[in-house]
């Protein structure tokens, strides 16, 4: 009888092993294809938004330059090299690159403002066979703010640093680490916690069923990021006592202002410097585009039904051909908030000067 339930034990160990090892396989091979690399714009295909090879080259000239992130080589451009009000870091979103935020950059550039752009682990022209994960965007941050400290020509500038979503994010998250001197954050609808996100995502992907497998996800955040992956942005913002701008637009469907948003969690910021701009009515401006204007919004609305209709009419479609027939506006495409981007400013100026 004693020798049956041995046995019995020994089965039931054995099963739990191989669910747990199944949990585990399955969790990493989620984790993997939701996290994969980033490459830029396809140069036979259009896009709206604004290239390299669009801008005046002459007046937003732009030096590549090269950092580390742990093992892997990061691509970062320097904007406007002899601007000397500061220098605004920007901190790309997950799915993009540095070159989709050309329009911030050249409004920064404008204004007298040096720029640093970069694309984090797996994106674009930074090397890593993928972006790893929600966490990563604050490590590289991280390592460019790093990387700044240590270049001549750099280390006298004020520091600002304006991220989007992922990068929303990391320019909040940074501020738990102190070791970097920061003047003032601006953060576009980012969130405030990784594995919030992630649940998020899961439960309305898996349902309840995503539960289930969550533990091995946050073994792999752990592993992958050790203590950084409990990092918050809100604890960032409170830690520094800097001033820090939160905008976050009500019709964000990626990172809603109700749940996963730093918005979201605005009762818990005690820092006295922190401001948030909440974009509602006919202001709100969704996710992507959080910083752009309401004509640019009605712009891309009316152009993705012209977009649609021409597809309709024509067997393979070519979206070069359909931009070129209706002369399509990418400067309207993407213009920014004017009234947003005057109060940044002078929000990044104001710091500065304290």
């Amino acid at each position: 009888m004693k020798k049956r339930i041995r046995i019995v034990k020994i089965v039931i160990i054995l099963v739990a092993c191989l669910i747990f090892t199944l949990f585990n396989i399955l969790a990493s091979i989620i984790y993997s294809q939701a996290f994969g690399r980033v490459e830029g714009f396809p140069k036979n295909e259009f896009t709206t938004y604004i290239t390299w090879e669009e801008i005046d080259q002459g007046r937003y000239s732009r030096e590549e330059v090269n950092f580390l992130s742990g093992k892997n080589k990061l691509q970062g451009f320097i904007y406007g090299g002899s601007n000397s009000r500061g220098l605004v870091v920007i901190s790309q979103g997950l799915g993009g690159t540095a070159d989709d935020y050309f329009s911030m950059i050249m409004y920064f550039v404008d204004s007298g403002w040096r720029v640093f752009a970069f694309n984090n682990t797996g994106v674009s022209g930074s090397e890593g066979k993928s972006v790893r994960g929600l966490t990563q965007s604050l490590l590289d941050l991280d390592a460019a703010l790093t990387f700044i400290k240590n270049r001549n020509g750099f280390n006298s500038l004020p520091i600002m640093l304006a991220g989007h979503s992922w990068g929303g994010y990391a320019v909040c998250s940074v501020l738990n680490y102190g070791h970097h001197d920061i003047k003032a954050v601006v953060s576009f609808a980012g969130f405030n916690k990784g594995s919030e996100v992630m649940t998020e995502v899961g439960v309305a992907e898996g349902g309840k069923s995503f539960y289930i497998v969550s533990p091995q996800f946050w073994a792999i955040e752990k592993i992958m990021f050790g203590d950084a992956a409990k990092l918050t942005a809100v604890d960032g913002i409170n830690k520094s006592g800097i001033p820090v701008m939160i905008v976050q637009s009500s019709n964000d469907h990626v990172i809603p202002a109700g749940t996963t948003s730093i918005y979201a969690h605005r009762l818990e910021i005690a820092n006295p410097n922190a401001e948030i701009i909440f974009r509602d009515g006919e202001d709100a401006a969704g996710h992507e585009f959080v910083f752009c204007s309401k004509d640019q919004k009605m712009y891309l609305i009316e152009t993705l039904k012209s977009w649609e209709a021409y597809k309709a009419g024509h067997s393979n479609a070519s979206k070069y051909k359909w931009a070129e027939e209706i002369n399509f506006d990418k400067a309207l495409a993407n213009e920014l908030d004017a009234d947003l981007m005057a109060r940044i400013d002078r929000f990044f100026s104001a710091a500065v000067k304290k």
